[in-house]
């Protein structure tokens, strides 16, 4: 599948109390750049509707004045569902300094009635790829 990027500059109104990145604008943010990217993918920006964050964790703190990237991926579909895994990545140094995964349904834009989606998800040999999807099905068992 392809990978959608969306940037920030952490600026110091995005800064908790002990001075790095705020969980709840990394997720912001996340949420944000996922449905950037689950819209491209299904083309219906109008048809999509947020439902869960899953898993959100932070590997290493975030810096101010860091740029860092959201790289999402479509890694489940659900008949009415889909799922990406979202990385946060420094763009100075490449590490993964969060991740975590978020699910949209699809609906009809004027009456917000769930509808199936039609996507599914490409051939994979990728062992990331792989993994993002099975931790990904994992949240629906």
């Amino acid at each position: 599948m392809k990978t959608y990027t969306a940037s920030h500059m952490v600026k110091m109104e995005d800064l908790n109390h002990h001075s790095n990145l705020y969980a709840g604008r990394a997720i912001e943010w996340m949420v944000e750049a996922s449905f950037i990217a689950v819209s491209l993918e299904y083309g219906n920006g109008h048809g999509l509707l947020y439902k869960n964050t899953h898993q959100f964790s932070f590997e290493k703190s975030v810096e101010p004045g860091e740029i860092i990237s959201y790289r999402s991926i479509l890694v489940r579909t659900g008949k009415k569902s889909l799922t990406l895994r979202v990385g946060l990545i420094s763009e100075k140094t490449g590490e993964l300094k969060a991740e975590g995964y978020t699910t949209f349904v699809t609906v009809k834009p004027q009456t917000n009635e769930s509808v199936a989606h039609g996507l599914s998800l490409d051939q994979t040999d990728d062992p990331d790829e792989l993994a993002w999807r099975a931790k990904a099905d994992s949240f629906f068992r």
